[in-house]
């Protein structure tokens, strides 16, 4: 058990959905942020809390015992820092490619861009395999023996339905990664920043 709670830290109910967990997140590191004049200490609840809660594994984990995963957080940041590094080096290599004059460029509305596009691939990717799961499920209860032995094709059908929900939480997993993506570029003023930011995170 820990005395670290990250709803209080980011000033909302145990109920909140992850667009309240967000606002609560942006609101808090702008004035938190040490380049502003922010407590460090804080600062770092401030990340730890919105780590821990924008990560449904974690979230849960807490939820049901209090227990804060440092490693499960650790690799959520880690997965979120390593998206936006490779989404910044992708988006300096196509200016360099293209000729265009990199102090001319806004890589981070460029990335911003980036993680909108991901993050609606993700949601309708979400929202195909969950289509996939009912029909599959309610395809399994059509199908019956006429006596009690081995149900061979719902054996089958089952392991597909297994297959997509793992498909299924990878892809929320890499959807809660860009939506945090999303956030930390909101948190940037300038590319310095998010260079500086990228080479403390890895």
């Amino acid at each position: 058990m820990t005395e670290f709670d990250p709803y209080r830290v980011l000033g909302i109910g145990r109920s909140a959905k992850q667009a309240a967990i967000k606002a609560a997140y942006r609101e808090r590191v702008r004035t938190s942020h040490p380049d502003r004049g922010g407590n460090p200490d804080d600062f770092i609840a401030i990340v730890k809390a919105f780590g821990l809660l924008s990560d449904p594994e974690t979230r849960r984990l807490f939820d049901e015992t209090g227990i804060v995963d440092v490693d499960g957080l650790r690799n959520h940041r880690r997965d979120v820092a390593a998206v936006l590094a490779d989404m910044f080096d992708a988006a300096v290599q196509s200016a360099v490619a293209s000729g265009l004059k990199l102090n001319s460029v806004n890589f981070i509305e460029l990335m911003m861009t980036a993680v909108a596009k991901g993050i609606a691939e993700a949601q309708r990717q979400s929202t195909s395999i969950d289509a996939e799961i009912v029909a599959l499920s309610a395809l399994t209860k059509r199908i019956r023996r006429n006596d009690d032995r081995q149900n061979l094709f719902v054996e089958r059908l089952n392991a597909q339905v297994q297959a997509k929900t793992e498909q299924h939480a990878a892809v929320r997993r890499r959807l809660m990664i860009l939506e945090t993506a999303g956030v930390e570029l909101g948190n940037y003023e300038s590319d310095i920043e998010l260079i500086s930011a990228l080479e403390v995170a890895t």
